[in-house]
């Protein structure tokens, strides 16, 4: 899923691998699988929106909060999103949470979700995520940047867009589309162009922001999200009506 692999593909892999656990009685894994097949359905669109759906079973497991922190990530609640991120932070004293290999995930979505939110009378920890987030991503790039460089460039963008460096924001943003897409994460293309999309829209760049928005719309169809692909035709039907 981190990787950005055909979410309908991967929906029929885990139900395969969810078949064999319940065939061996492996309730650990079925628990697990269970929150991949729900989390996997809400991305494509096939499920509830309920990101906190979680079986009571697999509420003990740290991958649940992971799970629900995700979806709600993806389903565009901000600011639960926050407190599920800072809960799970506050659970170990790191992004390692979700698990080891998650922890570059979890810092670039808890770091893009705090820009989000984030207004001049927060707390100084919210303000601190961003920043603390990039340098861990930027620790993590240094051991892979097949992994990793796409993602600092994105959380960079975006701190340099809040600050209102636009021109060097442009930039970032251009060189995070780039990487995700030589590194073939199609869903991070398109979390790139989405938030590029937001930019522009925000310094009221509206063709900017239609040609952007686009890219995003077709880097999520191509990952099998439809609810990205409604989620970014809302936003272009907007620019079109506010055009007109």
């Amino acid at each position: 899923m981190a990787a950005g692999k055909h979410l309908p593909s991967l929906l029929k892999t885990v139900e395969h691998l969810l078949d064999v656990a319940k065939s061996h009685g492996n309730m650990m894994a079925i628990l697990h699988l269970k929150l991949y097949l729900d989390t996997i359905s809400i991305l494509i669109g096939k499920g509830s929106s309920d990101y906190a759906k979680v079986q009571d079973a697999a509420l003990k497991f740290p991958a649940s909060l992971y799970h629900q922190a995700i979806r709600a990530f993806w389903i565009g609640h901000s600011e639960r999103c926050h407190y599920l991120f800072e809960k799970g932070v506050k659970r170990t004293g790191n992004h390692s949470w979700g698990s080891r290999h998650n922890s570059g995930f979890e810092a670039l979505y808890h770091g893009l979700n705090a820009l989000k939110i984030m207004k001049r009378e927060s707390l100084q920890q919210m303000k601190a995520a961003p920043r603390n987030a990039l340098q861990l991503l930027k620790i993590l790039s240094g051991c892979s940047q097949w992994n990793y460089r796409n993602k600092v460039q994105l959380l960079d963008a975006e701190i340099l867009s809040y600050e209102g460096r636009n021109d060097e924001a442009k930039e970032a943003y251009a060189s995070a589309i780039a990487s995700a897409q030589c590194f073939r994460l199609v869903h991070e293309q398109g979390l790139a162009c989405e938030r590029a999309g937001f930019h522009f829209k925000k310094i009221k760049d509206r063709k900017s922001a239609c040609d952007i928005f686009h890219q995003a719309k077709q880097c999520y169809a191509e990952w099998g999200s439809q609810m990205k692909v409604d989620s970014i035709t809302s936003q272009l039907e907007t620019l079109q009506i506010s055009q007109s």
